[in-house]
């Protein structure tokens, strides 16, 4: 005999659950991203890989009588670091555009949106705009013994502006949807 009492089941409750989650519509998919560099249209087909931004503000600490802690909000974090890698194609299209941005110290503009097939058009909430962004790149890979591996450049970008915060929505589209 078991030693747990008080166990029931309730199918209605399961169910009720699953029928909500399932009610909040087709998920994200980490692959479903648009970023385009607006000064730089090519680029946007060889972004491999990025991030969306952090979203945060910077923790102001104060203690009290008796060691107590309050941990505070504090000043909007508006620059940040993003990774990104690129797939450089034989052409060399991706270093061209990364050694002019890096050679003449370009500030660009970059766009981040979520859309996926369902929905070719992102929405207010997971699109943004990030400003005067500099890029700087790491050491690639390359090797004699992998003849099927992709050259991948990859850095990170220094967004000093991102527009989580802003009181103007932002949206992206694909062209031709």
């Amino acid at each position: 005999m078991s030693n747990i009492t008080g166990v029931s089941q309730s199918i209605g409750l399961i169910k009720s659950s699953y029928k909500k989650y399932v009610s909040f519509g087709e998920k994200a998919v980490s692959s479903d991203y648009r970023m385009l560099i607006q000064q730089y249209p090519n680029l946007e087909y060889l972004i491999h890989a990025t991030q969306l931004p952090e979203l945060k503000r910077e923790i102001i600490e104060d203690y009290g009588p008796h060691g107590v802690m309050f941990n505070q909000q504090g000043r909007y974090k508006n620059a940040v670091d993003i990774t990104i890698t690129f797939k450089e194609i034989i052409t060399g299209e991706a270093y061209k555009c990364l050694r002019d941005w890096v050679r003449n110290k370009r500030y660009l503009d970059v766009w981040i949106g979520l859309m996926g097939e369902s929905s070719p058009e992102s929405n207010e909430h997971n699109t943004l705009l990030c400003e005067d962004v500099w890029c700087e790149l790491d050491a690639t890979d390359l090797s004699n013994e992998d003849n099927t591996t992709l050259i991948k450049p990859s850095g990170l970008l220094h967004v000093n502006w991102h527009s989580w915060v802003d009181a103007v929505p932002h949206t992206l589209e694909w062209a031709g949807a």
